[in-house]
């Protein structure tokens, strides 16, 4: 839940067992230490799911659609037993931070509120998370640990030509929910914040952006198919081409007051509150530097306090894209629900895998 100060206060029982503490920081060498621990507990079958080579083919096969319209590759989390279970939340609880342990335990709790409704079988279910380390995990060369499934990406690469928090896509359905008697809201603090913000520039004409958004734009590639479920659902786009110039990116950071540029800042740092801070620090000094700031867009479309479907917020700078749409839930269509996404121009899989 967001707090007075802009930070963000994280509560939730997690579906396995909570790791050590001191382990939320982002560090190689801890991520390292907790990964050793995990392979220790696994069967050489299990070690070879996990373990993956650090190519584009391997880096781009995430996705935000259930496992039956993307199947997905790496460890299955709903496969493993409890010391398993222990040791891979360790991974997480290394290479996170608690708001982003957090996030990974409350989405794949609305996955199993959305398992009793999945009648078309497309794999919504809090055992259909997976996690992979791509490469040979080093204190010196590139490696990525990738944690996720339906609703959920972690793309982290260490050692890379620059640092590695993306891509990050996360999403909640629904938006609210109650579980096991606990009220959750997976991204109160995202939503929260980028409505904030999207409210204080609906009154400047230049902020508003044209079109009508059904989904976040720099996601996986979508195939529809009429009258059956999709295919493709994975970043096979990579790389994007993002907007140039300053027609329709919204408005400049620089024009806002500093109520409303405080409001982009918190924002930005609402999305980068998930990894763990080793990961996560360069790059919001990036993106907050005068010089960033200064050439940073921000707009909105649809409904700024984020109410209705289609509504839409975008943070569009010379590295950072973070975006915020609201869609129809899948479910039950009455309803909406939530995607987010944030990509780095620059570091996407830490500029690894080749433009």
């Amino acid at each position: 839940m967001p707090v007075s100060d802009g930070a963000v206060a994280c509560s939730v029982t997690p579906i396995i067992p909570q790791s050590d503490p001191f382990r939320l920081d982002g560090q190689v060498a801890v991520v390292m230490a907790a990964i050793q621990d995990l392979e220790k507990t696994l069967s050489a079958e299990q070690r070879k799911s996990l373990e993956r080579p650090f190519v584009r083919d391997s880096a781009i096969r995430w996705s935000n659609l259930p496992v039956g319209i993307t199947p997905r590759m790496g460890l299955r989390l709903g496969d493993l037993d409890e010391k398993q279970n222990h040791a891979a939340r360790g991974v997480a609880a290394a290479a996170l931070s608690a708001c982003g342990l957090e996030l990974l335990d409350e989405i794949r709790i609305a996955d199993d509120v959305l398992k009793a409704v999945d009648e078309r079988k497309i794999g919504w279910d809090a055992g259909n998370y997976f996690m992979s380390v791509l490469g040979t995990p080093s204190e010196s060369k590139p490696w990525m640990l990738q944690i996720g499934g339906h609703h959920l990406a972690y793309n982290f690469t260490f050692n890379g030509g620059r640092e590695g928090a993306t891509p990050l896509f996360f999403g909640t359905e629904p938006i609210r929910f109650s579980a096991a008697g606990i009220e959750y809201e997976p991204l109160v603090a995202q939503s929260a914040a980028m409505s904030n913000l999207a409210q204080a520039l609906a009154k400047q004409p230049a902020a508003k952006l044209s079109g009508t958004f059904t989904d976040v734009v720099k996601g996986v590639v979508v195939i529809p198919v009429p009258g059956k479920m999709p295919t493709g659902g994975t970043d096979t786009g990579f790389p994007m081409s993002f907007p140039t110039g300053n027609s329709d990116r919204g408005i400049l950071y620089g024009a806002l007051s500093p109520a409303e540029q405080a409001l982009a800042r918190a924002a930005i740092e609402s999305y980068a509150s998930l990894p763990g801070a080793a990961i996560t620090s360069p790059l919001v000094a990036a993106y907050e530097s005068s010089a960033a700031l200064a050439e940073t867009y921000i707009g909105y479309a649809g409904q700024p306090d984020l109410g209705a479907r289609g509504s839409y917020v975008r943070i569009d700078g010379p590295r950072i894209w973070m975006e915020f749409v609201v869609q129809p839930a899948v479910a039950d269509n009455t309803r909406l629900h939530y995607h987010a996404l944030w990509r780095d121009k620059q570091s996407d899989y830490g500029g690894e895998i080749g433009h």
